[in-house]
């Protein structure tokens, strides 16, 4: 009987070895098992062989989500070396770190005093043409449409601005909090012990 399967074995082998390719794998009773091609379903141990009977493709015995794993993995490593690279080429030290973080928070604030600015002027705006309708209101007449467009788009600006004074606060953290991780990684990268 292990005559046969010897000789199965040998002429599996011998007609993979014509093909091109054999493949062995672990079924779900925990056999071997060999064939010139792939098993069809989840196969534990899936490996490609050569002629001589090597290992020929590792790589192909992932799965889908292993492949996608590995991919998002070398990805990712790419992606630090490229930031590294560039760390590297704009920055001799921590403290140039530093002055770009600050040049960075100083356009932000800028931003944020102009629309400071013009939330005062809209606010100005607002209560003269709130008044013009409280008088109207008051002598009993009816707020026009037009005036009550313009208070409606006036308060509708205000709260935009509010809204993008918001978000620079938050683009601002996330400067501090890039500029502390670039100047961390700098000093890795540089060998520089901190001060």
């Amino acid at each position: 009987m292990r005559h046969w399967l010897v000789l199965a074995l040998l002429c599996t082998t011998a007609l993979a070895a014509q093909a091109g390719s054999l493949y062995r794998w672990v079924d779900e009773n925990g056999k071997v098992q060999y064939s010139d091609k792939p098993p069809t379903g989840h196969s534990k141990d899936l490996t490609q062989l050569d002629k001589s009977g090597r290992v020929r493709n590792a790589g192909d015995n992932m799965t889908e989500a292993e492949r996608a794993a590995e991919a998002e993995r070398q990805r990712v490593q790419l992606e630090q070396r490229r930031k590294d690279r560039a760390l590297l080429q704009s920055f001799s030290k921590p403290e140039e770190v530093d002055l770009l973080r600050d040049r960075q928070i100083e356009a932000v604030e800028a931003g944020k005093q102009t629309n400071r600015l013009r939330r005062q002027t809209l606010e100005e705006r607002q209560a003269r043409l709130q008044k013009q309708a409280d008088r109207l209101k008051q002598n009993k007449k009816p707020v026009p449409n037009d005036l009550q467009t313009e208070l409606d788009l006036n308060r509708n600006e205000i709260k935009a601005i509010d809204e993008s004074l918001v978000r620079q606060d938050q683009e601002i953290l996330q400067i501090k909090a890039r500029a502390e991780a670039d100047k961390l990684r700098l000093i890795q990268l540089r060998s520089i012990s901190p001060n």
